[in-house]
């Protein structure tokens, strides 16, 4: 459980530097860029190289077809709401799906995975939010041709997405038989070196990103993905575990990740296309808040046996 106390900690950090005029909310977009561009590929790469091997590949990727039925059975059921029950707007509508969607895997599922489960359990995250990566860039870019009419090379933007460049990088050598005890020696300190800004950089830039300021104007859209995000989709998890026959490493995993608050991206691509970014800023602000209860009371249960 230590490990939330540090992330609300970090969280809470971020914020009080952004209420003290340190920080200003302009510079996540620095602080997620170092991360993006740097810490995680090094994490990703690192992780993958060292603790996976070719003949483990095709259980890891029973993870990420798990968290793709999952996210699907989101979006879904994100659509049945939203159209039928809160009667949103097409812009509103394609915001509410999105975020539905598409859990925080990465910025929140890393570091907690991490926390509970070490380095074993993050590398089995990094094949869950491979996942979560396809879902965004696929679905925001269906969603923005039918509201807006812009298209997107939907293969391109997650070519181009430096940690899956790093991922899949590291799958040619794993298949090529390549492991980090090959490479020079400088190479896993460097990388242990890049790795060590990930969770800090991406904590502090969530309590400057989060903002409450759109709850009250969306309130009950936003109360909507918490349901989905935090209860229903872990609930999923627990029902669909079964059918891929997980190790228990896998399960716990798997289940963990599906029970994550919804990802930053979104946002980026709510602004791409038009989608109502007010909606999904009250969102990502509430389903985080809750997760931090959440996460751990799942956490607990998994490790119960009680499910």
């Amino acid at each position: 459980m230590e490990i939330i106390f540090v992330i609300i900690f970090l969280i809470l950090l971020g914020w009080v530097l952004k209420y003290l005029g340190f920080l200003a909310e302009k510079d996540k977009v620095t602080l997620n860029n170092i991360v993006i561009y740097v810490g995680m590929p090094a994490l990703v790469f690192n992780s993958m190289l060292t603790n996976v091997k070719a003949n483990e590949l095709a259980s890891f990727f029973k993870l990420t077809i798990f968290i793709l039925v999952i996210s699907l059975l989101c979006a879904a059921l994100a659509y049945l709401v939203g159209k039928k029950l809160l009667k949103l707007q097409p812009k509103s509508l394609a915001a509410f799906i999105l975020v539905c969607a598409c859990g925080n895997t990465a910025f929140m599922g890393f570091p907690i995975i991490t926390g509970f489960y070490g380095t074993e359990g993050f590398t089995r995250a990094i094949f869950c939010d491979v996942a979560t990566l396809v879902v965004v860039v696929a679905l925001a870019s269906y969603l923005g041709a039918k509201v807006s009419g812009q298209k997107v090379n939907v293969f391109k933007q997650i070519l181009k997405f430096p940690p899956s460049i790093a991922w899949a990088a590291s799958l040619v050598l794993i298949l090529l038989g390549v492991n980090m005890d090959m490479l020079p020696t400088f190479i896993p300190t460097v990388l242990d070196l890049l790795a060590g800004v990930v969770v800090p950089l991406i904590m502090i830039s969530l309590g400057v990103s989060l903002s409450g300021k759109y709850l009250k104007i969306a309130m009950i859209p936003a109360i909507g993905v918490t349901a989905i995000q935090l209860i229903i989709a872990p609930a999923m998890g627990v029902l669909a575990s079964p059918l891929f026959s997980f190790a228990e490493l896998d399960k716990k995993v798997a289940v963990m990740e599906s029970s994550m608050p919804p990802a930053m991206t979104p946002a980026i691509f709510a602004e791409m296309y038009g989608f109502d970014t007010k909606l999904i800023s009250a969102s990502i602000f509430l389903s985080t808040v809750v997760s931090l209860g959440s996460i751990p009371l799942l956490h607990m249960i998994l490790e119960s046996g009680l499910i």
